[in-house]
């Protein structure tokens, strides 16, 4: 059993495919949770968590784009 979870831990976890439209879904979240908390609909302790989130999800978004970007052409993850 220690066997199979050390060997399951050494494997590189590779993603195949990005998918940008969950980006997308998680900025209406954000956006909706900061629009609520600036207007005191929900506690104002959901602003600094929204803003923390924010970021996070500008820097991934970032290394996702420069991800797709960096994908070839003619790859198979590439095409519809």
């Amino acid at each position: 059993m220690a066997r199979q979870l050390q060997r399951a831990a050494n494997r590189p976890l590779l993603v195949t495919r990005i998918n940008l439209w969950w980006y997308a879904v998680a900025l209406v979240v954000l956006l909706g949770l900061g629009w609520l908390a600036l207007n005191n609909l929900i506690p104002g302790l959901f602003l600094p968590l929204v803003l923390f989130a924010s970021i996070f999800w500008l820097s991934s978004f970032v290394m996702a784009v420069i991800a797709k970007l960096r994908t070839p052409k003619d790859t198979p993850e590439s095409r519809p």
